[in-house]
């Protein structure tokens, strides 16, 4: 499977659970699968005399979901590692994939057996470390304001892209505050506008009142997801996260709202 196709079927799960139309995202990815499926066969049929047309779309499958199930699942710029996690049900053989650090051109490129068993982690260090991969760098890699790491396949797809601080801030936006207490309890919603994964630990939530709520440690906000902040109810759907508080937050009147990362900079202000 090339690059291209990967990255269209990539792009397609992120969107998956966010269409209203389900039907048409699953007549797009049937479509998607199958045209490289057929084209693979032809491949096959060209170089082999005897080709099984099971094998050649389990082979399709497979390459897609390992794309799937291999994530990048936390960036420690303190103690200075990054994890990938294997949330699938297949062993992924990252030999040859490429993980690229920040912006200064810091690569890794894995080598031979190394392998990523379902529900596992990789954790990969920053400096040399002989029991797992690493960057081998004597210099710390992980910008303490802010940074990104992008995970890419054999054929330079890309898998997986996580951000943090300041790198994060043109991916994350305060998307609506619902201040109508009456129909619904009240929320702050955030929204990821980009394809990244982005790292909401210390983040922070603030109002014109003194409304004030912190992100736990862990919290994360998927690609082109979004989770939202009530006042007084706890929705594990879009997050589980709560004020707690048994008085309402924001004025019908009107208000303001900001979200600051883990440093206290500016991300997203919302009035109304």
């Amino acid at each position: 499977m090339d690059a291209i196709s990967k990255m269209s079927l990539i792009e397609l799960s992120r969107h998956f659970a966010y269409l209203q139309n389900s039907e048409l995202c699953w007549q797009r990815l049937e479509h998607l699968v199958l045209q490289q499926c057929k084209e693979n066969f032809v491949q096959a049929r060209n170089t082999v005399q005897d080709v099984d047309a099971m094998s050649v779309w389990w082979q399709t499958c497979f390459e897609l979901l390992s794309a799937h199930q291999i994530q990048i699942c936390h960036v420690n710029y303190q103690e200075e590692y990054i994890e990938l996690f294997n949330r699938g049900p297949a062993i992924v053989d990252l030999h040859g994939w490429r993980l690229c650090a920040g912006d200064q051109g810091q690569s890794l490129v894995f080598p031979r057996r190394t392998l990523l068993y379902p529900r596992e982690t990789l954790t990969i260090a920053t400096s040399e470390c002989d029991s797992t991969p690493s960057f081998a760098s004597a210099r710390p890699i992980w910008n303490n304001r802010g940074d990104s790491a992008t995970l890419l396949d054999v054929s330079w797809a890309e898998i997986c892209c996580w951000k943090y601080g300041v790198a994060a801030h043109c991916e994350v936006a305060i998307s609506q505050v619902h201040y109508d207490r009456a129909q619904h309890d009240e929320y702050v919603e955030i929204a990821n506008l980009g394809s990244a994964w982005v790292d909401l630990s210390g983040w922070s939530i603030s109002g014109d009142k003194s409304q004030q709520f912190e992100f736990p440690s862990g919290a994360v906000l998927r690609p082109q997801g979004m989770v939202r902040v009530y006042t007084s109810l706890c929705n594990p759907q879009t997050g589980g996260f709560s004020f707690n508080s048994p008085q309402a937050l924001w004025s019908r009147e009107g208000g303001e709202t900001c979200l600051l990362d883990y440093q206290g900079q500016l991300v997203s202000k919302f009035r109304w």
